[in-house]
């Protein structure tokens, strides 16, 4: 998928995020399902296992899912109609489990990956990091006109964060990485890695000094810089938005002096959408002092906002209208389907307790919800097309989403609908050190 960029002036700068050239919502499906697949994968072996001829097998398998947590409540098969008892028994009993469980506010720290081999090739490091981390990776080389080798290589890592990991695997097969893909995955291209020394590893974070540049302006004798970092996510943490903390900037050159940030007026906070995994944070400064050859401190510091945990609808029918279910204080409401040739409009409603900056965190993640179609045996039809917000009334916000081609009739499918449970914020500060002047 093609890809290009707008960019939003926030606090001290610009802020550059990725929107995909197609309808919103498109190319994030494979991105989706390429991070499901592994997990999905597992959660079908263990549940096989759940009606095994030991019992301390199915014990184990009962166990192993619960471990895996609320994220898996979507992967589970139905039970309504099963006529394997011990497996139906087990299964609700373990969505009862899981969802009752607490929402982790741990599911913001990052992926951990341990990978040690000899002679792995490329293809299949990725693969393990996919399977670790629930990321998603593509390989862009083909698509832009590359050859896609596949290296091999010695690995020797050792529970460390995703981010350094890929890093490490793209440096050893000498690619480099890029998160804007317009699908959500992060994806691995040609170029010359970077240097180590202008990447940060900050949680599940990896923040990039991508570029310093200074100006002159002869007419009026004013001296600017601009100081272009690259700030990227584990794809699976959806993070919603982004708030920058300008009165916290902190430049010093390599004599102690403070370079000061051109500080704007305009609000510090931009709305982030996953088919892209990074922003781009661009500061403005007084240009250093001549006489500086480096910057001994820079450091930034920012909120963001992201989901923890998801509650997920369930109706029985994508033909039924007006129909609501809630969960605790967040309700659903299904208005309709409306078929205009090869596309399903479907009408949503969410309610949200409370007004004002409560829920306007809640908002901001809308936007990200994800929803498919599911057959009677399980089967999934991916949510393929865009969406538009149709209204925002108090604590209620409606959308229409499309889905486009569906085989059959909206009576053959159930519709599933995932929207966070609740948010959190956590805080995101990164220091770059001994910063050489161009």
């Amino acid at each position: 998928m093609r890809a290009t960029h707008r960019r939003r002036r926030i606090g001290f700068g610009w802020v550059w995020f990725g929107v995909a050239i197609a309808l919103v919502g498109r190319g994030e499906v494979g991105a989706q399902q390429a991070s499901d697949a592994a997990l999905r994968d597992r959660v079908l072996q263990l549940v096989e296992r759940l009606d095994g001829d030991k019992p301390e097998a199915r014990d184990a398998a009962e166990a192993a899912l619960v471990k895996l947590g609320p994220k898996i409540l979507s992967l589970l098969p139905e039970t309504a109609g099963a006529t394997n008892k011990e497996r139906k028994d087990r299964l609700d009993r373990i969505r009862a489990t899981l969802a009752a469980a607490k929402p982790d506010d741990n599911d913001a720290k990052p992926s951990r990956v341990t990978l040690q081999a000899k002679g792995i090739r490329l293809s299949d490091a990725l693969q393990q990091l996919q399977k670790q981390t629930g990321n998603p990776i593509s390989d862009l080389r083909e698509q832009q006109g590359a050859e896609a080798t596949n290296p091999s290589f010695d690995l020797d890592l050792k529970d460390v964060t995703f981010y350094e990991a890929l890093d490490e695997v793209a440096r050893r097969a000498d690619v480099t990485i890029s998160a804007f893909t317009g699908d959500g995955s992060v994806g691995i291209t040609t170029g010359k890695p970077p240097e180590k020394a202008l990447i940060q590893y900050v949680g599940a974070f990896r923040v990039g000094l991508r570029e310093f540049s200074e100006r002159r302006d002869y007419q009026t004798g004013m001296a600017t810089a601009n100081a272009a970092f690259e700030v990227a996510w584990e794809p699976r943490l959806r993070p919603m938005l982004l708030a920058l903390k300008a009165d916290q900037l902190v430049v010093k050159d390599d004599q102690g002096r403070v370079v000061k940030a051109q500080v704007m007026t305009e609000a510090t906070d931009v709305v982030l959408r996953p088919e892209n995994p990074v922003a781009e944070i661009n500061v403005n400064l007084d240009a250093p002092e001549r006489s500086a050859v480096k910057l001994a401190q820079f450091t930034v510091k920012a909120d963001l906002t992201l989901p923890a945990g998801v509650k997920i609808f369930r109706f029985p029918s994508l033909a039924q209208e007006d129909v609501v279910i809630k969960q605790d204080d967040v309700a659903v409401t299904l208005l309709k389907t409306e078929i205009d040739e090869q596309v399903w409009k479907v009408g949503v409603v969410l309610s949200y307790p409370g007004e004002g900056p409560a829920f306007e965190s809640y908002r901001q993640g809308l936007f990200n919800n994800r929803l498919w179609l599911e057959t009677a045996d399980g089967s999934r039809f991916e949510h393929n097309g865009g969406f538009s917000n149709t209204g925002n009334d108090g604590g209620k916000l409606g959308f229409e989403y499309l889905f486009v081609d569906v085989p059959g009739k909206p009576a053959d499918y159930k519709f599933v609908y995932e929207t966070p449970s609740r948010v959190i914020t956590t805080p995101l500060e990164f220091t770059f050190k001994d910063v050489p002047l161009p």
